[in-house]
């Protein structure tokens, strides 16, 4: 008899983050017969509920996270990790080495921690774009005061044009707000719930106050929003996956569209890609120019697997299973990979219970019951 083939092992880190469960199930959805464990600084159901294996490490800014996450890599016999949080990018950039030792493979962008901290560094990032890759980018200005602040809002014609700020090193949409001088606040106040964007400048200098970290002022680029999922592999792009953004919630897509952005754009994207040498999978964000309808700018690169993942996976990219082809060398770079446009993807809730020590959705209960009676 032959030795029977022991289940991949693979560890996705950020159980408690919003893109876990969907990552997951796009995972449930491949080819390979997978053993799932679950990392994150936060107990939760979700990941307790998905993986077989959960555990709760250090904060990833922790000097100990990398070191806690290796041994749960090595107790398990982890053989692929897929961060799903930016700040896992950068340790495990920091630490490679550690892993690829031990037969452990990081599905991370760069192995380079200096490329790594320009993409997640707004300024840097938009400073490399001008200087090395050439690319047109947004209007902006640095401040970390309020003198330059007001100095940066005059220079992009506040009050008579929106401006845009966001503090450099943040991800998601933390941080970000619009300035908007012909926005209604009393139409605000009743018509949009409390985690409005919209700020004014006196909101906003009772935020932040005189001084502050590093904030980028921005020129306020118009919808459409774009979201993108690129394949890629040492800096070679397989697939470019846009999805137009219909509705938001929370920071996160709630609805969208897959739909094709100008020939410029891919162009732009896989010039961005073989210049940082990208692998595995990034994503971009891009919106467009005002009065411009085909210039579009990009806005920042989530050096990770996006919240929204699971609808590349739906329009015929399944991107977690391609990056463990990757991962394990089988990847096939002749692959010809086709992309549902015109999908459109809703989300909704998907609530968990726990009782004792089950986790369980609402199907399951019902299917309890019934059985009970």
């Amino acid at each position: 008899m032959g030795l029977t083939k022991k289940k991949l092992t693979v560890l996705v880190t950020g159980s408690d983050a919003p893109g876990f469960s969907s990552i997951v199930r796009s995972l449930m959805a491949s080819k390979y017969s997978l053993r799932l464990i679950a990392t994150d600084w936060k107990d939760n159901l979700i990941g307790r509920y998905f993986a077989e294996k959960t555990y709760v490490l250090p904060d990833n800014k922790s000097e100990s996270f990398t070191s806690e996450l290796l041994e749960v890599c090595l107790k398990e016999e982890v053989d692929i990790i897929l961060p799903i949080r930016t700040d896992d990018q950068i340790s495990l950039a920091q630490n490679l080495k550690q892993f690829e030792d031990n037969n452990i493979i990081p599905t991370i962008i760069t192995p380079n921690p200096k490329l790594m901290d320009i993409v997640v560094n707004k300024r840097k990032l938009l400073e490399y774009l001008k200087k090395v890759t050439k690319i047109s980018v947004m209007d902006y200005y640095v401040a970390n005061k309020w003198s330059e602040l007001e100095k940066a809002l005059e220079l992009l014609g506040y009050p008579d044009k929106p401006v845009a700020i966001k503090p450099s090193h943040a991800t998601g949409s933390r941080g970000f707000r619009i300035l908007d001088k012909s926005r209604d606040k009393r139409k605000i106040f009743f018509e949009e719930k409390p985690s409005s964007i919209f700020v004014t400048p006196d909101d906003l200098y009772d935020i932040l106050g005189e001084s502050f970290p590093e904030m980028l002022v921005m020129e306020y680029l118009e919808e459409p929003e774009y979201t993108v999922d690129i394949l890629c592999y040492k800096g070679k792009t397989s697939a470019i996956i846009p999805r137009r953004r219909l509705q938001m919630l929370g920071g996160i897509t709630s609805k969208g569209i897959i739909e094709k952005m100008p020939k410029t754009v891919n162009s732009e994207i896989k010039k961005i890609v073989e210049s940082f040498g990208f692998s595995y999978n990034v994503g971009m964000q891009y919106r467009r120019k005002k009065d411009e309808k085909e210039i579009f700018r990009l806005l920042e690169i989530n050096p990770r697997l996006q919240g929204t993942t699971i609808f590349s996976v739906a329009a015929g990219i399944n991107i977690p299973e391609l990056m463990i082809d990757m991962a394990l060398k089988k990847f096939d770079f002749n692959l010809k990979l086709d992309i549902d446009y015109g999908l459109v993807m809703e989300r909704t809730y998907f609530e968990l219970f726990q009782k004792n020590d089950e986790i369980f959705p609402l199907e399951e209960k019902k299917i309890r019951n019934d059985v009970n009676e």
